[in-house]
């Protein structure tokens, strides 16, 4: 009975774990700790920095207009990592009174033109 129930846990191990090689195709990732930076877009849309050059766009259905530039925000994710696509799992929190802001979608911001 005990080698059976290893042999599942392994076996569900294995299944997982393809599941998020497949799933992450394609898709950026980065770690909470990686975000340098946040702005507010409109009343849905978080634009956050990550390293000196990348920039995501954060889509919540709940209104972001208590958040400015003098308060800190932080990011969750039940998976240790945030990737582009849904936002399934992925919470921002911070304004005042502090909000959890469940993440809708995750998207790379297009390149700024260079000003010249």
């Amino acid at each position: 009975m005990l080698r059976t129930g290893i042999f599942a846990a392994l076996l569900l191990a294995a299944c997982a774990s393809a599941g998020e090689q497949s799933a992450g195709a394609g898709r950026e990732c980065f770690r909470s700790e990686s975000v340098s930076g946040f702005n507010v877009v409109d009343r849905n849309t978080i634009e956050i920095r990550v390293g000196a050059s990348r920039r995501y766009l954060l889509t919540t259905t709940w209104p972001t207009t208590n958040l400015d530039f003098s308060q800190r925000i932080g990011l969750r994710s039940s998976t240790g990592s945030i990737c582009t696509g849904s936002g399934v799992g992925v919470e921002l929190i911070g304004g005042d009174p502090i909000t959890s802001y469940p993440i809708q979608s995750i998207a790379r911001a297009p390149e700024r033109a260079a000003h010249g």
